[in-house]
């Protein structure tokens, strides 16, 4: 019985001996998780000035501490989460912050350069491109224009001659021209050689043609010897070449041949040609 009354007395201190042990562990604990706040509470009131008349080292040793230590506090939007960033340096101004490295402006400005160089490749090559696209406008050919001479039959049948302005080309043999447009006859596009028409016989070549010494020797074939309007027709095609020929300044008579030869007459009807003739023989 006594020996019950032993045990019960034993574990009952050791009970007592491990919630004393517990409560001071609680206790323990409660200040090391709010150390900050009793330190700075025991300060606020002065509790060791008027209990004992100072204060210890270590609170006030603890309050120098928390005064040098900063922290800055970044809400992430996204979350709940809040971190605290110790540091014992001041906070870097935003400007600084914001502010590029030496190294980043001059990357920077070489790109900057360097892309304003090439801009102004790509401009001074489209320039040579629409200079070479741009072709140059051909230049109008340079035309004379000659006297050709023509008749017109009139309501009673009689011929008169008339003088028409024909534009071609310009070229070094001008009277060769102007003798083989008087051989195509008149042109039905042109309004004034509307009502023109030519005696010249049809199939007329000119063979040849030169001038010395004022007289223009011209060279046809045998069709010029062949008139079907007889002698009024002879007349007016002799007149026709030499008034077209003698249109120019170097030009006085015509010497008419025939295949290269020298006739005295044209034709069966007997018209001279056997000397140069002029505007005056008509």
């Amino acid at each position: 019985m006594a020996i019950k009354r032993k045990n019960k007395k034993k574990n009952g201190s050791l009970l007592t001996l491990a919630c004393s042990l517990l409560a001071l562990l609680v206790v323990l604990i409660v200040f090391l998780t709010q150390k900050n706040t009793i330190f700075t509470n025991l300060k606020e009131t002065s509790f060791f000035d008027k209990t004992i008349g100072t204060t210890p080292e270590f609170v006030k040793n603890h309050e120098v501490e928390k005064k040098e230590q900063k922290s800055e506090t970044v809400e992430l939007k996204d979350s709940a989460v809040t971190i605290k960033i110790e540091s014992e340096n001041s906070a870097i101004p935003e400007e600084k912050l914001a502010e590029p490295k030496e190294e980043n402006k001059t990357l920077q400005e070489e790109k900057t350069i360097e892309t304003e160089k090439t801009e102004s490749v790509k401009s001074e090559n489209k320039k040579s491109e629409e200079k070479k696209e741009v072709k140059p406008q051909p230049k109008k050919a340079a035309t004379t224009q000659l006297q050709l001479c023509f008749v017109e039959i009139d309501g009673d049948g009689s011929v008169t001659r008339k003088i028409v302005k024909r534009s071609v080309p310009k070229n070094n043999s001008p009277l060769t021209v102007a003798i083989n447009e008087l051989l195509k006859g008149p042109s039905v596009s042109s309004s004034s050689e509307k009502n023109c028409m030519s005696l010249i016989p049809s199939g007329t070549k000119l063979l040849s043609a030169k001038v010395t010494d004022g007289v223009a020797y011209l060279n046809f074939n045998d069709n010029f010897d062949i008139n079907p309007y007889g002698v009024e027709g002879y007349v007016n095609q002799l007149m026709q070449i030499v008034y077209t020929a003698t249109s120019f300044s170097t030009v006085n008579s015509v010497q008419f041949l025939i295949e290269g030869e020298k006739r005295e007459y044209l034709g069966s009807e007997g018209q001279w040609i056997g000397t140069p003739l002029s505007r005056g023989s008509f």
